[in-house]
C-alpha cells in the first residue's frame, strides 16, 4: 500500500489499541511480533528524540519467550510523528503498565483478523492486506522518498542488505511509470 491507502485505513480505525498498533507498524516498519513484544521501557523520550527500541524477532510462532527476547538484536527507530508520540504517551498513561509489561495482550492472528475486518469496512482492497503489508509499505515509502537502501535495511532489522533489495525489485517491476515526464533531450 502507498501512503494514501495506509492513511485511509488509519483514519478509519477508531479503536485506540488497534490504531496504535497499526500506527507503530506503519511508522517503524516493525513486524507484528515486534510490536506485540513492546513494553513501556522500549520507548525513549530524551527531550530531543522520541524512539522505540525494537527487538528484532522473526518467524516465530506465538509470543517470543523471555530467552528469545534477551538474545534478539535491538534497533532504535525514531518516531517523528507528534500525533503518534502523543497517542503512545496517552496510551501508556491510561494503561498504568509496569515498565516491563507488554502493552498489547493479543496474538498476531487477532491483529490480522482485525485488519481484514477493517479493510472490508472501508470497501475492500485489490490485494490481501495483513500486518506484514504495513512493514512493506514502510520500506517502499522510504525508498520512494530516496532513503538509502542501507538505512532502510537497518530500520527493518535485516541481517543483510540483500533482504532489503527485494523492495527495489518491487519498485522496478513496473518501472516504466517512473520515467514518465522525464526529458532526456
Amino acid at each position: 500500500m502507498l501512503k494514501p491507502e495506509v492513511l485511509g485505513l488509519l483514519d478509519a480505525e477508531k479503536h485506540p489499541t488497534y490504531r496504535l498498533i497499526l500506527g507503530l507498524m506503519w511508522t517503524t516498519g516493525a513486524r507484528i511480533s515486534e510490536v506485540l513484544a513492546i513494553t513501556p521501557s522500549h520507548f525513549i523520550d530524551d527531550g530531543y528524540d522520541f524512539m522505540v527500541v525494537l527487538r528484532t524477532l522473526k518467524q516465530r510462532s506465538g509470543r517470543p519467550t523471555n530467552v528469545q527476547l534477551a538474545r534478539s538484536p535491538k534497533r532504535a527507530v525514531p518516531i517523528i510523528d507528534p500525533m503518534l508520540q502523543d497517542r503512545i504517551q496517552s496510551y501508556l498513561y491510561a494503561g498504568h503498565f509496569r515498565k516491563d509489561e507488554w502493552i498489547f495482550t493479543m496474538a498476531r492472528q487477532t491483529v490480522n483478523r482485525h485488519i481484514h475486518n477493517l479493510v472490508e469496512r472501508v470497501g475492500g482492497a485489490p490485494t490481501p492486506i495483513s500486518c506484514h503489508t504495513f512493514r512493506h509499505s514502510f520500506a517502499i515509502h522510504l525508498l520512494l522518498h530516496g532513503r538509502p537502501l542501507k538505512i532502510v535495511s537497518q530500520l527493518l532489522g535485516h541481517k543483510s542488505i540483500e533482504s532489503t533489495e527485494i523492495f527495489t525489485n518491487v519498485l522496478t517491476a513496473d518501472g516504466g511509470h517512473f520515467l514518465d515526464g522525464i526529458d532526456f533531450h
